[in-house]
């Protein structure tokens, strides 16, 4: 509700009209609608009252001061009073009831705010001087010590609450019963509906029945799957794609605080692991699916005879990666050191590598009949308080085999806001430039850091000649479309509404962890070129645990892998061990002069020939 009415201001100014707005229990005024406000006033701890001397007068005793407002008429003095009543009423009931919940979300902010610290810490320590080292050492040792007495902290009001819990005749009780006649049928149903595990009948076999196929031939994989607390209770279809995942999560779903602090009593604080419902079922290598959902601009610039429009086309294919972020989507896994992914169609082959873990290096590779692309996602991680800047550094790379052409260019900035307060949104900043180093033709796209605005993903760009001519103009934004002048250049695929329970995946997303009886084993050709290696992040039994709802499961086998990743690692430091990548090696480029990862060609004959890092 909102409106003018007088305000009392002082005996020489007396009665001034102020623009005067409700929302829930806060009561906001200011000199004229649009101005800025004056002043504020909480409703929940206030009195309101009626003055028997002016019939139009409402007074407001907020315990400090007393603010007097005057309606212009009686109808609008009904009007106010009444809804400043409900609004007081409102807010009163909700209080106990609100309360518990309140202390979770703000539990849960700490918590993931505590693990971005330490993340970013880690990633500063790699590559600084000594005086450095020694102060961001300090400020861990300083964020641990914090971490322990709010651990501390919240493990005394646990155990106070257990014992109001214990005693029939405490305030706990009586509260109980409070909130256990307050009906819940004004609550809406998808709030009230506990999201259950996707419980049509599946079709196909045990991982038991099928395994000894691969015994002797993968022993690592038969091994990790036969011993596995997640895969063993999973059944294997012969469906070549899915159209869902085999759980349907609650995209509300509120993190528990209590008993995860529970649960880290007496361990190490420093190694606490990152919960696991924060996450989405996916690996970071996994992510590289999502974009190739727009592989007909490849092709596009495949068959496109204008070289300035074949750039318009690659930078089209390259910034639909951003679409990917959009819709709320929760943070993917971190690949172990020597994960693998690979990913067949008709059309292209992926093979992704996580070659480095301090700091986290994830390159790929993909392959098709017209094309090579080829990345390097080096990322470096700042915090911000309430916000994260992931900058990627390193050149990316697509080279066009009809044309002979090798484009570079570099990927977006991303920023995650409001991690704190409102609703965490993500987006992509950064001024790229694309070259084509055969032509000579320059593509520059510009990014700017609009907020949630009505520019949120504006995407402006331009592409040249190798004479400096302006040849094209693309504008729009990469959360709908793209446009070359009037010309549609490139659509996002928007998520179906089931998709909502789904990570808002798409449907080729649907399919990056996808397991069937071809995928795993293949079991009447024997293919070895076919089955994964034990190392692909679908046999990540973390990952497969959530996508079925299996978050306790889940959640002890990522602090398991994580661990066993920690030993391996101090071994190798003993030894004085490097790990060198498998599949990829550094090579210095021909055009750009600058040294990256580039794929070896040996993964299809030597994948199967890894460690055993799950």
């Amino acid at each position: 509700m909102e409106g003018y009415l007088l305000k009392w201001t002082n005996i020489f100014q007396r009665w001034q009209p102020r623009y005067f707005i409700l929302y829930d229990d806060i009561l906001t005024y200011c000199e004229q609608k649009g101005s800025s406000v004056e002043g504020r006033v909480s409703l929940k701890i206030s009195g309101i009252f009626t003055v028997e001397d002016d019939p139009l007068e409402i007074l407001i005793q907020t315990g400090t001061n007393d603010l007097k407002l005057k309606a212009n008429s009686q109808s609008q003095f009904v009007d106010w009073f009444k809804a400043l009543q409900i609004a007081q009423e409102k807010s009163q009931k909700n209080k106990v009831q609100n309360f518990e919940s309140q202390i979770n979300d703000l539990l849960s902010t700490i918590w993931v705010t505590f693990a971005a610290f330490d993340e970013t810490l880690n990633t500063l320590q790699i590559n600084c001087s000594k005086f450095q080292y020694e102060l961001i050492t300090k400020l861990h040792t300083l964020g641990q010590n914090l971490k322990t007495f709010l651990t501390l902290g919240f493990t005394l009001i646990e155990q106070e609450k257990e014992r109001f819990e214990n005693d029939a005749n405490s305030v706990y009780e009586s509260f109980n019963e409070m909130q256990s006649v307050i009906p819940n049928n004004g609550i809406p149903k998808q709030i009230q509906i506990k999201v259950q595990e996707f419980e049509s009948p599946q079709r196909g076999n045990s991982f038991k029945s099928i395994l000894e196929s691969i015994k002797h031939t993968q022993p690592i994989k038969y091994r990790n799957l036969v011993n596995s607390p997640v895969f063993t209770k999973i059944y294997i279809t012969d469906e070549p794609e899915r159209s869902c995942l085999p759980y349907k999560q609650d995209p509300k779903e509120k993190f528990n605080v209590w008993p995860f602090l529970k649960s880290c009593i007496g361990k190490d604080l420093t190694r606490i692991p990152f919960p696991l419902i924060f996450h989405q079922p996916m690996s970071v290598l996994q992510l590289i699916v999502q974009q190739f959902a727009y592989f007909d601009q490849i092709k596009k610039a495949s068959q496109c005879e204008d070289s300035c429009k074949r750039m318009c086309h690659i930078i089209a294919f390259t910034l639909s990666r951003c679409s990917s972020t959009l819709d709320g989507q929760k943070k993917p896994f971190n690949p172990l050191l020597g994960e693998t992914f690979e990913f067949l169609t008709p059309d292209y082959s992926i093979v992704c590598e996580q070659v480095s873990h301090h700091p986290p290096v994830s390159v790929m590779h993909c392959e098709g009949k017209d094309f090579k692309f080829w990345s390097q996602n080096d990322a470096s991680i700042g915090f911000g308080g309430t916000h994260i800047k992931i900058s990627i550094v390193g050149k990316s790379h697509i080279y066009l085999k009809r044309f002979n052409e090798h484009y570079t260019f570099d990927m977006p900035n991303m920023h995650i806001k409001n991690l704190v307060f409102g609703e965490k949104y993500f987006e992509h900043v950064g001024k790229l430039k694309y070259i084509n180093h055969q032509t000579g033709d320059i593509g520059m796209v510009d990014l700017r850091e609009y907020g949630e605005g009505k520019n949120f993903s504006q995407v402006q760009a331009e592409v040249r000649d190798s004479n400096q001519n302006l040849r094209y103009q693309i504008s729009g934004f990469y959360n709908s479309a793209l446009y070359v002048g009037n010309e549609l250049l490139w659509q996002r695929i928007m998520p179906t509404k089931e998709a909502y329970y789904f990570y808002n995946y798409i449907p080729l997303q649907m399919q990056a962890n996808y397991l069937n009886t071809e995928i795993l084993l293949v079991i009447q050709t024997h293919s070895l070129f076919k089955q994964i290696p034990c190392t692909d992040s679908r046999l990540r039994p973390d990952i497969a645990a959530l996508e079925h709802g299996w978050k306790e499961i889940g959640q002890d086998e990522k602090v398991r892998m994580e661990e066993k990743q920690r030993e391996k690692r101090r071994i190798m430091e003993q030894r004085n061990e490097v790990h060198v990548p498998k599949f990829f090696e550094i090579k210095e480029d021909v055009d750009t002069r600058s040294k990256g990862y580039v794929f070896k060609g040996n993964y299809w004959t030597e994948k199967h020939e890894v460690m055993d890092i799950f």
